[in-house]
């Protein structure tokens, strides 16, 4: 007997209302640790309740972090001029992409793009090389990063928790792809010749969309 398989939006509502509830929790214990801390005199049992805050802290947002990448996405796409999206991209990512771009107007939501953007500059082992073009009437942000080994497997690439590691859980990737979606875009990876090339595909101003 095959075992059934749960829907990814009802694996995200899951997560939302986990997450909501151990913060809850969590917001509990803090409010316990405060009045610990006005009621105490040490100043050992002090200095142990900050601590204790700040722990508790960083975990809840570590958890409000992981419901955020299954909220969804709703995109306010707008004209922008593409040099003024490559500029936004070499200061919010601290990178100097490539711009062959001339005078193109690409319509995306900028801040939801620069977000997809820095989930898969920072699933790069080291920081790859962007470029910006046009093809197909299309806007293209293409990423190539050095890969001696090929992801596992290019259909599981970006499926969310299939692969986590300490403070990562695969999410950014899943992310980036619903950043995309919502924008009427394209998010696909190639593997060739020792290079990951990853692209993203948005809608130019006055093309038609996918």
């Amino acid at each position: 007997m095959t075992e059934p398989t749960i829907p990814l939006d009802r694996v995200a509502k899951f997560i939302r209302q986990l997450t909501h509830d151990v913060r809850n929790g969590l917001s509990a214990i803090d409010l316990e640790a405060a009045f610990i801390a006005e009621i105490a005199t040490e100043k050992d049992v002090l200095a142990e309740t900050r601590k204790l805050r700040d722990m508790i802290a960083e975990t809840a947002q570590l958890l409000r972090g992981i419901s955020q990448y299954f909220q969804p996405v709703n995109a306010h796409c707008i004209p922008w001029s593409a040099t003024a999206v490559m500029e936004e991209i070499r200061k919010h990512l601290g990178i100097e992409p490539e711009n062959r771009f001339t005078n193109e107007t690409l319509h995306i939501d900028l801040l939801q793009t620069l977000t997809a953007l820095t989930a898969l500059v920072k699933n790069a082992q080291e920081p790859p090389r962007l470029t910006g073009f046009v093809e197909n009437n299309h806007a293209v942000l293409e990423l190539r990063e050095p890969k001696t080994i090929p992801p596992i497997s290019l259909e599981e690439w970006g499926i969310p928790l299939y692969t986590t590691r300490t403070g990562s859980y695969g999410l950014g990737l899943y992310q980036a792809k619903k950043i995309a979606d919502a924008q009427n875009g394209v998010l696909e990876i190639q593997w060739r010749d020792g290079m990951l090339i990853t692209r993203l595909t948005l809608p130019l101003e006055a093309s038609e969309n996918f």
